[in-house]
């Protein structure tokens, strides 16, 4: 829907009588000029390079290569990771306490299993396997309840690009999920983990769990704390266990391993407190 917008709206008005095969280096940098911030230019830029390599991809228009140089800035990855992002277990648990009981679940997944709030809102009861074998509890990230789908208003989409995977689930939290299950999930596979309150075969709107959500940051004494910072809490601590880059990575299903590194700042900062323990024992 976003990509659909940027072509609407900046593409096609400027490039859109010419045939793929037509536009030149100069007509690239001409409308990259006339828009007016480096948003807009960067989104322009984004959505025209994958225009055309879907069309060197497919062979359309007789493309073998895309026929202009673009420059897509990179977004920027802080090394590490700012502490306000994170909370401690005492904190998720109050966020959750703080929420509606049907939604209390949502900030333990959120910063256990380290999903996003679309991922979580996707879920649906077939999307865990394993409950009733203590250690072996497993779930799957299949897909997301999309505020923006490619038709219009809110649909289950795929996940984030790569983002689909099988992830361990504690048994601490496997009772909780087994308890929310039974008291507010429909019996069919594909029933929503978080169901409309005025259609249950729907997940909850983002809209409506927005609106919980920054009642019970208030209520937890946590005003500007973001339900994604607790993605953030989730992958810190997992560091912090010591899990390697790789296992980071996996864990919060990232393509790139400087994402990940942000995680591992956490584990060094461990590291300096304990060397500094350790420097002082030997005086």
């Amino acid at each position: 829907r976003t990509y659909r917008s940027t072509l609407s709206r900046h593409i096609l008005p400027a490039l859109g009588r010419k045939k793929l095969g037509e536009v030149s280096q100069d007509d690239v940098d001409r409308l990259l000029r006339s828009r007016k911030t480096p948003a807009v230019r960067t989104n322009v830029s984004r959505v025209l390079r994958s225009l055309y390599l879907a069309a060197v991809d497919q062979g359309e228009g007789g493309l073998t290569a895309v026929p202009f140089r673009l420059h897509v800035p990179k977004p920027q990855v802080a090394r590490g990771l700012d502490s306000s992002k994170v909370a401690t277990p005492e904190q998720v648990r109050a966020l959750a306490e703080a929420l509606p009981d049907y939604l209390s679940l949502a900030a333990y997944l959120a910063a256990i299993m380290s999903l996003r709030l679309g991922e979580v809102l996707g879920l649906q009861r077939g999307d865990f396997e394993g409950l009733d074998s203590p250690g072996l509890a497993v779930l799957h990230i299949r897909r997301q309840w999309n505020s923006k789908s490619y038709g219009g208003g809110a649909a289950y989409s795929a996940p984030k690009a790569g983002s689909e995977g099988v992830l361990a689930v504690p048994e601490e939290l496997a009772a909780q999920v087994r308890a929310h299950l039974e008291r507010w999930v429909g019996e069919a596979e594909a029933s929503p983990l978080f169901p409309s309150v005025t259609d249950p075969s729907r997940p909850l709107s983002q809209t409506r769990f927005d609106e919980e959500w920054r009642a019970a940051r208030v209520k937890a004494g946590m005003p500007t704390f973001r339900f994604h910072d607790l993605r953030h809490t989730g992958l810190t601590l997992y560091a912090q266990a010591g899990a390697t880059l790789s296992e980071i990575m996996a864990r919060g299903r990232h393509k790139h391993p400087e994402v990940a590194v942000r995680y591992q700042h956490a584990t060094l900062e461990r590291d300096r407190a304990n060397a500094a323990v350790l420097g002082a024992a030997f005086g």
